[in-house]
């Protein structure tokens, strides 16, 4: 017999199952707050009695979906307890998982394609967290309105700088050999997880299949990859899939050739994840370049109080038009030491005070070196470049080491040319002339290499040292009563 069931404001009823774990199911539920649907997972407390490992993946979960945001990962909403339960309070996804799709259909190539474009957006997240997934399988891409999102993070780790892992977790079939073997390895692991799952998703198999997981391992060193003559894919899909399933970890594609990779030519990938230390150095070269008064702009917002992300991100955009919302996320939570849904705006100027954005002399040194026209051609100009660069993936680091620009070297006008013509070849010549001579102004007569990295905040070769340590260690979880808020989970984003 089927039972309604209620937790805090969340209802579901028992029928509703819309999947299944070890530890328990996952119900299709209301918010009777809002009357949204939501994923309602329930896990057992029983289940969980002396499994200390298990308990640990379960706090793991849930600190690191409430750490992570993006379109591309499963969004973590709510935690309760009960007395006998925990419950993880999800977004809804009602086309279920990508294992159900493949058992329904054969994917087209493009599909395909698109979909681990959308896996590989939500793992830029993971990358700037330094964490690895570990458990990358169709079972755990979730399919939300044709929004393919990344879930399951209870073997997800934090990978430090220099560190290797060395812990046999995952599911064989997806398992990288080093980490079948037990040997040591780092986020490639996942590498090797999502050359397998797309060529699953192209061909309706694993490349290497057997019900004994020692015998998959086995197979991967004896059985060369090999593509069937069916269905037809392109030589370009399966030279990525044969980079990603380098047996030898050192062999194996890196990330940064991944989102550089030629399979995405035609839908490059939009930067995520952005440091909050970058947006910083954008600002800052932003200002010398377009001699933008920073000052005037938060004068005209000063009237607001608090901000929300939605305000932050139009004081941003004040800014450049090329900050994004995800920007603004950025540095919201970075200032949101309170964990609420506004900052004060005295946060937003401390911050660029102790970045050297703004200083009580800023307004006084602003000298402008061009007239009012030139500087919105250098404007307008700057933000068509940024533009290009965007939707072309293009590397500006790349472009100087084909022009044989040493850090050095003083780069003239016809340099300059070159330079800005590998990004748009459309450019006017006096639009160039007039960026050139602003730039000149700005560093009495000599341009070079470092100047013009800082003018496209080429992000590569800027200092990420500021980034935010995340690590997991065990939390204490205290019974707290029926329909009671787990307290811990208020102090979960204080792990870090």
């Amino acid at each position: 017999m089927y039972l309604d069931k209620q937790i805090e404001s969340y209802i579901y009823n028992t029928g509703h199952i819309i999947g299944k774990g070890s530890f328990g199911c996952v119900y299709r539920g209301i918010d009777q707050n809002n009357q949204k649907e939501v994923a309602i997972k329930v896990v057992k407390k029983a289940k969980l009695q002396g499994e200390s490992y298990s308990l640990k993946a379960l706090i793991n979960e849930m600190t690191i979906l409430k750490k992570l945001r993006s379109k591309n990962i499963v969004r973590l909403l709510d935690i309760c307890e009960s007395q006998s339960n925990y419950y993880l309070i999800q977004e809804l996804c009602r086309q279920g998982d990508l294992k159900r799709i493949l058992k329904q259909k054969q994917l087209e190539e493009q599909e395909a394609i698109r979909i681990l474009h959308d896996i590989l957006s939500g793992y830029q997240i993971l990358l700037k967290n330094e964490i690895v997934h570990r458990d990358i399988k169709p079972a755990n891409i979730l399919n939300c309105n044709g929004i393919y999102k990344l879930g399951d993070f209870g073997l997800a780790t934090q990978l430090q700088k220099q560190m290797m892992l060395n812990s046999r977790v995952g599911t064989p079939l997806y398992m990288s050999p080093q980490v079948q073997q037990n040997s040591n390895y780092s986020n490639k692991c996942d590498i090797w997880s999502i050359g397998i799952l797309f060529y699953e998703c192209l061909y309706g198999a694993t490349p290497w299949f057997h019900e004994k997981s020692q015998k998959i391992l086995k197979n991967i060193y004896e059985q060369p990859l090999s593509f069937p003559s069916t269905p037809f894919v392109s030589d370009i899909s399966k030279s990525f899939i044969k980079k990603c399933l380098e047996i030898n970890e050192e062999d194996r594609i890196d990330w940064i050739d991944i989102y550089n990779h030629n399979l995405f030519r035609q839908i490059p990938f939009k930067i995520q994840g952005c440091n909050p230390q970058l947006i910083v150095t954008k600002i800052r070269n932003i200002i010398k370049t377009r001699q933008l008064n920073i000052n005037q702009l938060i004068q005209n917002s000063t009237q607001q109080k608090k901000l929300k992300i939605s305000d932050l991100e139009l004081f941003l955009q004040s800014i450049d038009q090329q900050f994004t919302s995800e920007d603004a996320e950025q540095v919201f939570d970075k200032l949101n030491h309170k964990n609420e849904d506004s900052i004060p705006f005295e946060c937003l100027l401390l911050w660029f005070s102790q970045n050297d954005i703004i200083s009580p002399q800023a307004q006084d040194n602003g000298s402008l070196l061009l007239t009012q026209n030139d500087q919105s051609i250098v404007n307008n100009l700057l933000n068509s470049l940024s533009i290009q660069i965007r939707l072309n993936s293009i590397s500006i680091i790349e472009i100087l080491k084909d022009l044989n620009v040493h850090d050095d070297e003083e780069i003239t006008l016809s340099k300059f040319e070159q330079i800005l013509f590998k990004i748009d070849t459309q450019l006017s010549r006096a639009d160039i002339i007039t960026f050139f001579r602003k730039i000149n102004e700005e560093n009495l007569k000599s341009i070079k290499k470092e100047e013009i990295l800082k003018i496209f905040y080429e992000e590569s070769e800027l200092d990420d040292a500021d980034h935010d340590d995340f690590s997991i260690s065990p939390v204490h979880i205290p019974i707290q009563g029926p329909g009671q808020k787990l307290l811990s989970f208020k102090n979960l984003e204080r792990l870090s």
